[in-house]
């Protein structure tokens, strides 16, 4: 039988912020990607990035970035959580269009990139679902000591 270690894998403060610094600025430069020139005339565009203009799909991906990456930098846990969600609300939409795509494709060529959106908005979705439990539990331990004052 293997046997679990005892290490516990924690990142150091600074390797921390910058893993966690990097999470954001993936929507930030695909939005960037979007909204510039000559992207709508990309030929492999997904059925989903063809829903809306790419200039749409541009600024959501902006907003969301933006919003996480100012909330976490500036340790405001609101704008950090809900940046995060609508991150990856906007990064899985686009991986469903993009594994639509490779659907029907031999071997399931190219899912490497519904694979690696997919990822994003996972990470998003569990870095603000871990940052609204821990906005919670601090506001409760803030609470408990009044809690028998009434």
């Amino acid at each position: 039988m293997i046997r679990r270690g005892s290490w516990v894998p924690l990142l150091p403060p600074a390797a921390r912020y910058i893993v966690i610094g990097l999470v954001p600025l993936e929507p930030i430069g695909r939005g960037y990607d979007y909204v510039t020139p000559g992207a709508e005339n990309a030929a492999s565009l997904s059925l989903v990035e063809e829903l809306f203009p790419l200039s749409v799909w541009g600024v959501g991906c902006l907003v969301a970035g933006i919003v996480a990456f100012v909330g976490l930098n500036m340790r405001w846990p609101v704008p950090a959580i809900l940046g995060l969600f609508l991150a990856g609300c906007v990064e899985a939409t686009l991986a469903g269009g993009q594994w639509a795509a490779v659907a029907g494709v031999p071997w399931l060529d190219g899912i490497r990139g519904p694979i690696i959106t997919s990822i994003f908005a996972l990470a998003q979705f569990g870095m603000a679902a871990g940052y609204f439990q821990q906005a919670l539990n601090d506001r409760d331990a803030r609470e408990a000591p009044h809690a028998g004052k009434q």
